[in-house]
């Protein structure tokens, strides 16, 4: 992805909720990952935009 690519902005209200939803429910750090590559979101804006949901995945088992 490119750096100046903001597709965490063109999710939808139902989309952040399926992905929030979707991190909660994961078992490891790669399927946390898995979730961020379906919903097409880069690690440094999910990062960047889900500071909560990061730290979350931060507690996620390898």
């Amino acid at each position: 992805m490119d750096d100046n690519d903001c597709s965490f902005l063109l999710l939808s209200d139902r989309e952040r909720s399926a992905l929030r939803l979707a991190i909660h429910m994961a078992a490891d750090k790669a399927e946390a990952a898995e979730v961020l590559d379906r919903h097409e979101v880069a690690e440094d804006d999910f990062v960047e935009e889900f500071p909560d949901l990061a730290k979350v995945v931060q507690l996620l088992p390898d």
